[in-house]
């Protein structure tokens, strides 16, 4: 029994030391450091966020001309957009070591003991930004930028994929026009606005892990029977809420533009409605 004490010590230390993913809080990218250099204290996940942050910005823009000029919206000038950008990182490990020892009584009876120690370690971090643009002023923009590019092309923006890609959100907006422009949305003539408030909603989750379990089966002692030695998982997962409706209140300098209260109430249970899914993940 003195053996099996000894390496089942020898075990669970390596376990301890292995499993360091989800103890600490997690990197924005694991293959790359968030330097900052340069005069304008350049920061690298910034400038990737900003990036991002400007494709949705052009998309947004581009929508809104592109409604405009079917002359279905003639309304959506006076609207404004608010857009709620949420990056989650979780990390996740756990470890699990298992012993079988067994003692030879004579003939063919067998007295066998078992152990095993499992433990785990998690961190999320999440960052989140909102702000409100007054669609009367992207507009203007989308005028001055299609007189040099009449195709108001976003590509350049967009540098890869899944939050990083062209994210579709100028063909939302184009069609929510078409369809204001349809006999079944009005009541009215086309000057009023058929819609209180119409919103997007994109999400992407990636998730990769590795799990490594060694097993050892020596005279008296079996290491590792069953189940992973060591795990590790990372998840993250992207957002962005899209919610358009009328003004309320224009931006000043104490504050960024407001949208209506039903806007506003959509585009906040739309945030509660991610962040319970993001939960209901993050416990499975």
């Amino acid at each position: 029994m003195g053996y099996l004490k000894e390496h089942f010590c020898v075990f669970v230390a390596a376990s301890v030391v292995l499993a360091g993913c989800g103890r600490y809080v997690p990197e924005k990218d694991l293959l790359h450091k968030n330097t900052v250099a340069g005069d304008r204290k350049y920061s690298r996940q910034g400038a990737v966020e900003a990036n991002i942050l400007a494709n949705v910005r052009c998309e947004v823009t581009k929508g809104l001309f592109r409604a405009i000029e079917t002359g279905n919206v003639r309304w959506l000038g006076a609207w404004g957009v608010t857009i709620s950008f949420n990056l989650t990182w979780e990390e996740e490990s756990d470890f699990g070591t298992g012993l079988i020892y067994s003692d030879p009584l004579g003939g063919t009876k067998v007295a066998t003991l078992g152990g095993g120690l499992i433990g785990s370690a998690e961190a999320t971090r999440t960052e989140a930004l909102t702000l409100t643009w007054e669609n009367e002023i992207l507009i203007k923009e989308a005028i001055l930028t299609h007189r040099n590019d009449p195709n108001l092309d976003c590509s350049v923006l967009a540098t890869g994929a899944t939050i990083n890609s062209n994210l579709k959100i100028d063909e939302f907006i184009y069609d929510k026009a078409f369809i204001a422009g349809t006999p079944t949305a009005r009541t009215r003539t086309i000057e009023y606005a058929p819609f209180s408030t119409f919103q997007e909603t994109v999400a992407f989750v990636i998730s990769h892990g590795a799990d490594i379990t060694p097993s050892w089966a020596l005279t008296r002692v079996t290491v590792n029977p069953s189940g992973p030695f060591l795990g590790a998982k990372r998840t993250k997962t992207s957002q962005i809420i899209v919610t358009l409706g009328p003004i309320e209140s224009k931006e000043t300098l104490a504050g960024q533009a407001e949208l209506a209260l039903q806007a506003r109430v959509q585009h906040e249970s739309a945030l509660i409605g991610g962040s319970t899914a993001s939960a209901i993940r993050s416990t499975r």
